[in-house]
């Protein structure tokens, strides 16, 4: 009895399985490690390692199944892995970066006018069109906990993360 098609399998089955754990119940935080120089370039997460454990398992149970020769099998299956592993990280960075929480040019924001477009009582978050670089919306809210009404315009007074603190101009 061979028992490699067995242990490619294994492998493909852990990835496929957390692959699947990650994609309904999501990630805490706590499954990265930096490979790279600190920079966030080298984030090397088991979203990746499941990736490469998949196609490499996946590649492997075939070549064992199809009577390859294991050495060819395994630089396929390496080979293999590590290319989809690369696309998962680019993808996972890509994914990142469009989620970013930040306020770009916090210094450039603080000062700007802006106009309300959402009615909102005294204390809750709003919203504004923003005049900084660019006219963007942003999530606001008014300092001195009054109530905002569609078109008031306010002046931010300070960002933190993505909400603005505003104050509104009477």
């Amino acid at each position: 009895m061979d028992i490699l098609p067995y242990i490619f399998g294994a492998i493909t089955l852990a990835g496929v399985l957390y692959f699947l754990y990650s994609l309904f119940f999501g990630g805490d935080g706590t499954d990265s490690l930096d490979v790279g120089d600190a920079s966030g370039d080298g984030e090397f997460t088991l979203m990746v390692g499941a990736a490469f454990a998949s196609v490499f398992g996946a590649v492997g149970l075939l070549g064992t199944l199809s009577n390859w020769n294991l050495p060819l099998t395994l630089v396929i299956a390496l080979a293999l892995g590590l290319a989809i592993g690369r696309v998962v990280l680019s993808l996972l960075r890509f994914v990142l970066r469009q989620q970013s929480t930040q306020v770009a040019h916090r210094d450039k924001l603080i000062g700007a006018a802006g106009r309300v477009t959402i009615d909102t009582q005294a204390g809750q978050i709003s919203e504004a069109m923003v005049e900084g670089d660019y006219v963007q919306k942003h999530a606001i809210k008014e300092v001195n906990d009054t109530a905002l009404a569609r078109g008031d315009v306010v002046e931010v007074v300070d960002v933190d993360n993505s909400v603005l603190y505003v104050k509104k101009k009477r």
